[in-house]
């Protein structure tokens, strides 16, 4: 009981202490302290009991212009313009400086992602290019390819035919005899549309054949000779297709090289008081080492790997070896052959 009436008292102290302080503060404020933070009144507040929040401090109660809502656009607008004209001008000074080369660049990383997309279409553009490029060399050397293989070609040459010694003199009693070659042969375009080259390497075989009789009172003489040669020829032509066609006329030259030649010369002598005798000779009728003719050819291109042709050589190089020939029915004789061969060419 006792406790309860002293923290009665004391609650008591409290609020008699509490209202003193009120009215000793109220008592102390100056008024003119008062005047000058309320704008020249006296008063604390508008007539209510709370404080005026907007009349406190200097100038309170002066009448002051706010910032209209279009200034303040205005102005910010203002402020803004030179920032972005500034910022617009160091982005178009970085575009002009910064290059590909220079991403890497601190004052350049920002236009890394448009310099990364340029340098991919460089790069796309490079491959292009390469591609482009590799593309066309494989064009250019597939066309030299093939322009190399159609203008040039190699093959085979077969034929056979025929000789006559139709030009010299002494010659009246030589007859058509044979013969047969075989070889390589490679022909290729000169430049010139139509235009062709053509060069052989033959292996030939001639053989020649010669018949004379003679016949006086009491005498006769019959006289038989055959005379074989194998050549080396190298035939040399240039052809022309006519009129870009199939058929092609050809001149050039022939060179022959011996490599072996043999004669079998056979004699028949009649007479009143003899009976018929039979004499062989072997070797007498040599030929020459080296023979030379020119060429004439005719020929038609059934397709680009056959062609048929008829070949004429004549030779302007005596065929027999005069300063040792033995018999004297032919011992003066210049003897100019006259080779024709049909062949076919079959081209690889």
């Amino acid at each position: 009981m006792k406790l309860f009436r002293v923290f009665t008292a004391i609650i008591f102290s409290g609020i008699a202490c509490t209202a003193f302080a009120q009215d000793s503060y109220e008592a102390d404020v100056d008024s003119a302290w008062i005047a000058s933070q309320n704008g020249g009144s006296t008063e604390m507040n508008d007539g209510s009991d709370e404080p005026n929040p907007d009349c406190i401090g200097d100038g309170c109660g002066e009448a002051t212009a706010q910032p209209t809502t279009e200034q303040a656009s205005s102005d910010n607008v203002a402020e803004s313009a030179p920032e972005k004209t500034k910022d617009a001008s160091a982005d178009s000074d970085e575009e002009e400086d910064c290059t590909p080369a220079d991403s890497l660049l601190p004052e350049c990383k920002d236009s890394a992602p448009d310099t990364k997309v340029a340098s991919s279409d460089d790069d796309d553009d490079d491959d292009d290019t390469y591609d482009r490029y590799t593309n066309e060399n494989a064009d250019i050397s597939r066309a030299s390819r093939e322009g190399f293989s159609s203008g040039f070609s190699l093959g085979f040459r077969f034929g056979g035919g025929f000789n006559l010694i139709f030009l010299g003199e002494e010659t009246d009693d030589w007859r058509i005899g044979y013969e047969a070659t075989a070889g390589i042969i490679a022909q290729t375009k000169l430049g010139i549309e139509g235009l062709f080259a053509s060069v052989g390497l033959s292996f030939s075989y001639f053989r020649y054949r010669y018949e004379a009789d003679f016949e006086f009172d009491d005498y006769s003489e019959e006289d038989e000779a055959k005379v074989n040669v194998a050549l080396f020829e190298i035939p040399v032509i240039i052809k022309y297709a006519i009129g870009g066609g199939n058929i092609t006329l050809g001149l050039g030259f022939d060179l022959g090289l011996k490599l072996t030649g043999s004669s079998e010369f056979d004699q028949t002598i009649n007479t009143s008081t003899t009976t018929e005798q039979d004499d062989t000779h072997d070797n007498t009728l040599p030929t020459a080492g080296l023979e030379m003719g020119a060429v004439l050819e005719i020929g038609y291109i059934v397709n680009k790997n056959v062609s048929v042709d008829l070949r004429v050589i004549q030779r302007f190089t005596n065929l027999l070896n005069s300063d040792v020939v033995f018999e004297s029915s032919v011992k003066d004789a210049k003897l100019l052959g006259t080779h024709a061969t049909i062949g076919i060419s079959l081209f690889l």
